[in-house]
C-alpha cells in the first residue's frame, strides 16, 4: 500500500468523512494546516487520534497526522513552497469512490514579485514613510 491508500484506509476505519487542509508557502518553506475534520455522523472534530502509521529512520513512531501532513504537502501539482510559492486548499474525502474527488487540490501559485495582497503593499508603504523622532534624528546624524 502507498501513503494515500494507508491514509484512506485509516480515515475510513475511524469514520472521517472529510478533511480540509490549507497550504501556504514561499521562500523555501511551507505550512500545511488542518482546518476541518468532519466525521461521518456530521460532527466536527477537534483533532485526529494519534494512530501509529510507521517508524522513521531514527526509531520514532509516525502518526496518522504526520502521514497526512506529508501526503497533503505532496498533492499540489506545482511548487507551492519554493521561491514565490503558493497557497490553497486540499480536501480529502475518504469515502469518495472517484479518485479525482477523493483528493481535491485548489492551489494558486504566486508570480515573481507577488508577496501578498494590495493591503499588504499599502501597509509596507505606510511604514516606510511613517517617521518618528528617533528616525528623524538618526537620518540627520548620518547626513
Amino acid at each position: 500500500m502507498n501513503r494515500g491508500e494507508i491514509a484512506i484506509a485509516l480515515l475510513r476505519a475511524i469514520g472521517i468523512q472529510e478533511l480540509e487542509y490549507s497550504l501556504d508557502g514561499g521562500g523555501d518553506s511551507g505550512d500545511s494546516t488542518l482546518e476541518r475534520i468532519q466525521h461521518v455522523d456530521g460532527r466536527l472534530l477537534d483533532r485526529l487520534p494519534d494512530i501509529p502509521t510507521g517508524i522513521d529512520g531514527t526509531g520514532r513512531a509516525r502518526t496518522l497526522s504526520w502521514l497526512l501532513d506529508d501526503l497533503v504537502a505532496d498533492l499540489p501539482e506545482g511548487d507551492w513552497v519554493n521561491n514565490e510559492g503558493g497557497y490553497g486548499t486540499v480536501i480529502i474525502r475518504p469515502f469518495e469512490e472517484d479518485d479525482d474527488l477523493r483528493f481535491e487540490c485548489d492551489m494558486t501559485f504566486r508570480e515573481e514579485g507577488d508577496y501578498g495582497g494590495e493591503d499588504d503593499d499599502e501597509e509596507f508603504e505606510d511604514e516606510d514613510f511613517d517617521s518618528d523622532d528617533d528616525g528623524a534624528e538618526d537620518a540627520e546624524a548620518v547626513s
